[in-house]
């Protein structure tokens, strides 16, 4: 891919120079820093901290991660893609896995990704017994908000094998104060970074090859302070020259730094062949260049020939690559250089930027071709470049990127699709206020359009974003009195319309698409609305109006309107399948089985995911394929093939011992429920705890409800009624408002042992035995009610021996305590009561209380019975 060219120079290690100074002091104290877990080098321009940096990686010889930023990385989703390339250039496996939860941002937030990052990372430190450090140069460049707090929640969840350092000009703004406190972060900063007295002794004669008195080495450091980058120029513009130049240079210059650095400059330009001099001043209008690129902007072809000249003069030139193919200038003798160029010949700087601009486009290069004309100020070609590229940026979900290119062209510039993309990013970055303004103006200037098709792409393109923002802000009026307005069969916006909105989820109510999980009263009548207005406007078959459709049928499945649910699956199952959006796919799909596990069809709901397990995997989306497996678990668990659901488990490789992550909550719960069937409720309760603190961090109801609901029944197994009713309650609570079903009564028997002491032990009615007050939580009793109803109508129905609940909870009147189940476990090795008195530190009059309770729990009357059923209940296992 032509984009990889600027990856890996930006995630590549810079190569140390030979002549370089080594600063064994600094580099000393690198080292000791690097058992806390932050470094941060900062000064000025021109201190060394990138030469110190790449000094102290190279001759660590351990794993390392580099990152090079500039302005164009405040984008948080740019930022961090780049930051996963970076450690992926460690460890090669971990882009694969980290991107598409990258990619499915805003369903899938900074935080969970990182977490998935840093789980990466500490496999990778424990596994192979080496530490990583994370090199981040040029921080000062990141000014986004949003970068800054990421970056600090990934310090503060940072494993103790790796460790990040951060470069910067200026203090990086990044929270990290309390590191410092614990003495974990250190601070080399300006002064330090200076060279000493002998540091400058070796610069002048080993690197710049020059022959002083150490009286004019010492009035070096003191007209310089040591400043890196002063002190190089200085030698420069000293290579040739008889002693006396040093008195006659520092008695022309005179201020601060900067002044002295442009004297210098100038000084040194002055001095050299009229080509060179011109080379140095048109290359400079880019970041980075190869020689070819140079030939492009000097109308010359020997670029080769005069990069090797720059090297050999020393000439602030970066290679940033081994085969020395592509560099860089140094930042500030750049600067020196643009500014020389625009003060000499500003419309040239201007030819330069857009041959430049075309040069990167060439190459596929687009995002640079973007950066260099918006800084330009071409802004005719920026627009066609923008048009060009613009899928690309979408598909990335960057749009931070997006906005800053669009406001820095003339409005004038850019056509009106263009403006309704620039009101879409508005919406998806959470600029409301901004957004309706600039829909109210598109609005305006639309429907003054001559009346052909255009006009009708753009109305189209206006629904589409007007849609995005009645979801985003639940100002569903507004929209639909718009939607009401325009005429029948509009075109379809090619622009929005067959966007994908899930990348990662298997179920759409998962998605900020879906509400994440929250469907309030009338929300399907909204959105069937939506649907019908898209239908009549011939966009039946788009993807956008297929998600809102899954969506739907989703929340008719969880408000147990299964038929209802059944018959839009089908519709949206055939559009996901010809356009194969396995986003939209999967989830119909799984619906669909869990459609036919509820109607007691399990063997062929596990057909279904078994077989779109398949589809996927043709289409090269590969990344279905646990959670269709982790559903398929859940299948078999309902149908007590334990063991089937441990085998389909494996494939997902998540473990007991394993921090859950949010981005795999399917094979974590599922495991969980496993856990619970196989009498391990301690390590399914620590998963279940984990999801659910994630879960509130995302503000993900479906999180709530669904880990609630398993952690009261698995407290209830284990005896801690109490605790199973706090849990139920949390549960009932987040779900009344979104008229939960299924949650619940897909639990079968349990679940109405459950309500039935909840209704018992804290339903107090307030008034007319409408609802009850339990701490902050409100849940209407009708509520209540209305679930064990359910309930029990559904097992009655089932017979005299009812089906387990969908997911393979155990089965009891009553569930065992863990003396009850150890005493079992005695009873079963043939143990008397005394032996089991004795082995569990009981009275034998104890032992008899506790054998009369376990008979009553198991339905039995004697110890063979008992043993009997706790066989067919999976106890023993």
């Amino acid at each position: 891919m032509p984009s990889d060219i600027i990856l890996r120079t930006k995630i590549r290690i810079p190569p140390v120079r030979r002549d370089g100074i080594v600063r064994t002091r600094l580099l000393e104290r690198m080292d000791h820093a690097f058992n806390g877990r932050l470094t941060e080098l900062v000064a000025p321009a021109g201190f060394g901290k990138t030469t110190l940096l790449t000094q102290f990686l190279t001759e660590r010889k351990a794993p390392a991660a580099w990152l090079s930023l500039d302005d164009t990385d405040n984008d948080p989703a740019k930022f961090w893609r780049y930051f996963i390339q970076a450690i992926g250039a460690v460890i090669p496996e971990l882009p694969a896995r980290a991107l598409p939860l990258l990619d499915a941002y805003p369903n899938v937030s900074r935080e969970t990704m990182a977490d998935m990052l840093l789980g990466e990372i500490d496999e990778f430190t424990m596994r192979t017994g080496q530490p990583l450090a994370i090199a981040l140069d040029d921080y000062h460049a990141i000014h986004d908000e949003r970068i800054h707090d990421s970056l600090a929640y990934f310090i503060d969840q940072l494993p103790d094998g790796a460790h990040l350092i951060i470069a910067s000009r200026t203090q990086p703004p990044v929270k990290a104060a309390k590191w410092r406190a614990r003495g974990q972060s250190t601070e080399i900063a300006g002064g330090e970074l200076t060279f000493t007295v002998d540091e400058t002794r070796r610069f002048c004669e080993h690197t710049a090859k020059l022959s002083l008195t150490t009286e004019q080495v010492d009035r070096i450091v003191a007209w310089t302070e040591g400043w890196a980058a002063i002190v190089q120029l200085l030698s420069v513009s000293l290579e040739g020259r008889d002693a006396g130049s040093l008195d006659r240079l520092s008695g022309h210059a005179a201020g601060g730094h900067g002044d002295i650095m442009a004297y210098l400059a100038e000084e040194v330009l002055s001095r050299l062949p009229d080509e060179l001099r011109r080379f140095l001043l048109d290359t400079s209008v880019t970041e980075r260049f190869d020689a070819v690129t140079c030939d492009a902007l000097t109308g010359r072809d020997d670029g080769a020939r005069m990069l090797g000249e720059l090297r050999r003069r020393n000439l602030f030139l970066v290679s940033l690559d081994d085969g020395g193919v592509w560099f860089r200038y140094h930042h500030i003798f750049r600067d020196v250089l643009k500014n020389e160029l625009l003060r000499e010949d500003p419309a040239r700087a201007k030819r330069l930027s857009r041959a430049a601009a075309l040069r990167f486009s060439e190459l596929g290069l687009y995002d640079e071709a973007m950066e260099q004309v918006v800084q330009g100020g071409n802004d005719e070609l920026a627009a066609e470049l923008l048009q060009r590229h613009l899928y690309t940026v979408l598909g990335r979900g960057e749009f931070s990127t997006l906005l800053r290119w669009m406001q820095a062209i003339s409005p004038a510039s850019l056509p009106a699709e263009l403006h309704l993309l620039h009101a879409f990013a508005l919406v998806v970055t959470g600029q409301y206020p901004a957004a309706e303004a600039a829909l109210i103006t598109l609005e305006r200037d639309i429907h003054a359009l001559p009346d052909d098709g255009r006009r009708g792409q753009l109305q189209s393109g206006l629904f589409f974003v007007k849609v995005n923002y009645a979801f985003s802000t639940g100002d569903y009026d507004q929209w639909l009195k718009y939607a009401d307005r325009i005429p029948d069969m509009l075109p379809e916006s090619p622009l929005f319309y067959n966007l994908n909105y899930n990348k990662s989820e298997p179920l759409v109510r998962r998605t900020l698409f879906g509400l994440n999980g929250a469907i309030p009263p009338n929300t399907n009548v909204i959105a069937l609305r939506m649907v019908d207005i898209m239908n009549a406007h011939g966009w039946k078959q788009s993807l956008f109006s297929q998600y809102v459709v899954q969506s739907v049928a989703e929340g008719y499945f969880e408000w147990d309107r299964v038929s209802e649910a059944d018959s839009l699956l089908k519709e949206v199952e055939t559009i996901a399948y010809l356009k194969r959006c396995a986003g939209l796919y999967v989830p119909c799909r799984i619906t669909m089985a869990r459609v036919l596990q509820a109607k007691g069809r399990g063997a062929e709901a596990r057909s279904l995911l078994q077989s779109t397990a398949e589809t996927t995997g043709e289409w090269g989306e590969s990344r279905w394929e646990m959670p269709l497996a982790a559903y398929e678990a859940r299948f078999a668990l309902a149908e007590g093939d334990l063991a089937g659901a441990e085998r389909l488990l494996k494939r997902t490789g998540v473990g007991a011992a394993d921090t859950p992550a949010l981005y795999r909550e399917t094979e974590y719960m599922t495991l969980a429920r496993l856990l619970g069937a196989r009498r391990k409720e301690k390590e399914a309760l620590r998963l279940l705890e984990g999801l659910t603190m994630l879960g509130a961090r995302e503000r993900s109801l479906i999180t709530t409800v669904d880990a609630s609901v398993l952690r009261a029944l698995l407290e209830w197994q284990r005896g801690r009624r109490e605790a199973a009713l706090d849990r139920l309650q949390e549960a009932l609570a987040a779900g009344a408002a979104n008229g939960y079903v299924r949650s619940f009564t897909g639990e079968g028997k349990p679940m109405l042992t459950l309500l039935q002491a909840y209704r018992a032990k804290r339903l107090q009615p307030v008034s007319a035995g409408e609802e009850m007050l339990a701490g902050d939580d409100v849940v209407p009793a009708a509520y209540v009610e209305g679930l064990i109803a359910r309930l029990e109508a559904e097992l009655e129905a089932a017979g005299a021996s009812p089906a387990e609940g969908e997911y393979g909870v155990e089965r009891l009147i009553e569930p065992l305590t863990d003396k009850e189940l150890a005493l079992l476990q005695e009873l079963d090795r043939g143990a008397t009561n005394r032996e089991s008195a004795a082995k569990l530190q009981l009275t034998e009059g104890t032992v008899k209380v506790y054998l009369s309770r376990v008979y009553a729990k198991l339905g039995v009357s004697s110890r063979t019975q008992a043993l009997s059923r706790a066989r067919e209940l999976r106890l023993l296992d």
